[in-house]
């Protein structure tokens, strides 16, 4: 993985005195490593694939791909902003950047959404949208931006249950002091890291054994909530990111464990996956045939090797620089409006071609197909807000250009640095 930091060649100095430790000359930044940018797009296809469906008995060969696609979702971002993650940027920066380019794109979208609920609900006309603000499906959307709490819109319509990501993403994001300390250079704060990685991977596996012991308990199940949908599952996954990336760019350690990585990895990932869908079917199904929720927490650990599978394989994952590399690019710079929209493609999708998604072909299939129809209206919501960036740049005076580069934020957010 290309270092985000670079040596400006065209600043001349005297060589015979070595360039300062730790400090950067100015220069043009590395192009962004098409690898992650790739993982970037599988996990947001994964997410696609998870909300079109859900654990069928009844269908095994869509519930191994729903299985699949679970280990690859939302938590990978995590691990994706852990490893952009610099210790030594400041924190204003950090809330600066994830304000102007995922909770202001998201509010937007969420009100473009809103406005055209009843044509998307197949609960009304296109025309009948266009005629005056939606005022009952805003406030809707101000309940869910003061709460946080995305689960409640319209009765039997719900397009925005995805975007808890983007409001836990700035929960932990003002934990960024924290994680600065965590993270930072130097012996002491290395040890400080590894504890808490090796205490909270512990904490984790005993809240698995105590919720298969405890299943009705409130008590523990409201530890697992807190865990789960809380910072601190997500905050982890970060310092395992960063502590990956140290891994990573340690002197020699791409050029030897490269290769075998990538297939430890992607075997990792399949095999924890599909470990998950064999007990799943064996132990999980309750007699009325449907799952019961144990499985997502007594396999946990499976769920976690195979995220970390996963995440390592697109890590060591090198697609070289051609067109494809291009292509994969300029997909993931689309990822976040695709995250935020795909619900309410798949849901229009879903209402006007009667798709058959009980099995795996067309499951699939439609999978591909929201994910294109989201990704085709991600790169008109790209231009307007480039559109929108460039008349407030204008307004702001000439700025230095900067190279695009690779962002900590997990999906690819609107707008390069």
């Amino acid at each position: 993985m290309e270092s985000n930091v670079s040596f400006g060649a065209e600043i001349p100095r005297d060589p015979q005195v070595p360039p300062a430790a730790g400090i950067a000359l100015k220069g043009p930044r590395p192009p962004r490593e098409a690898g992650i940018e790739l993982g970037r797009i599988y996990c947001c296809f994964s997410v696609v694939l998870i909300h079109l469906s859900a654990f069928y008995p009844s269908q095994p060969d869509v519930s191994l791909a729903w299985s699949l696609a679970k280990c690859a979702s939302t938590p990978v971002f995590f691990l994706i902003a852990g490893f952009f993650f610099a210790a030594d940027k400041p924190f204003s920066m950090y809330m600066r950047r994830i304000t102007a380019r995922v909770l202001i794109p998201m509010v937007l979208v969420m009100l473009l959404i809103a406005q055209f609920t009843p044509w998307l609900a197949s609960r009304g006309s296109l025309a009948e949208c266009l005629r005056a603000p939606n005022l009952a499906n805003f406030l809707l959307v101000g309940r869910i931006l003061v709460t946080t709490w995305p689960y409640e819109y319209l009765e039997g319509y719900n397009p925005f249950i995805s975007l808890w990501f983007s409001f836990a993403l700035f929960l932990c994001y003002l934990f960024i002091p924290i994680l600065k300390l965590v993270c930072a250079e130097g012996a002491a704060a290395r040890r400080l890291k590894m504890y808490v990685i090796w205490m909270g991977a512990f904490f984790f596996i005993v809240r698995v054994t105590l919720l298969c012991l405890f299943q009705d308990s409130f008590t523990f199940q409201h530890l697992d909530w807190w865990i789960e949908q809380k910072p601190f599952y997500w905050l982890w996954l970060m310092i395992v990111g960063h502590e990956i990336r140290a891994r990573w760019d340690s002197p020699g350690f791409k050029e030897r464990w490269r290769p075998r990585i990538l297939w430890w990895s992607l075997a990792a990932y399949l095999l924890g996956g599909t470990a998950l869908f064999l007990i799943t079917m064996e132990f999980n199904v309750a007699p009325d045939g449907l799952v019961n929720q144990i499985y997502y927490n007594r396999e946990f650990v499976l769920y976690v090797v195979a995220q970390l599978g996963m995440f390592l394989f697109f890590v060591s994952l090198n697609p070289g620089r051609g067109a494809l590399s291009r292509v994969i690019l300029f997909v993931a710079d689309k990822t976040f409006y695709i995250y935020i929209i795909h619900e309410a493609v798949y849901h229009k999708l879903l209402a006007v071609t009667g798709w058959d998604i009980t099995r795996i072909g067309g499951y699939l299939s439609f999978g591909v197909l929201t994910f294109a129809v989201a990704a085709f209206f991600a790169v008109w919501l790209k231009r307007i807000e480039k559109a929108v960036a460039s008349l407030f740049a204008r307004r702001a005076g000439p700025a230095p250009a900067r190279a695009p580069s690779q962002d900590g934020l997990g999906l690819r957010p609107p707008g390069g640095r």
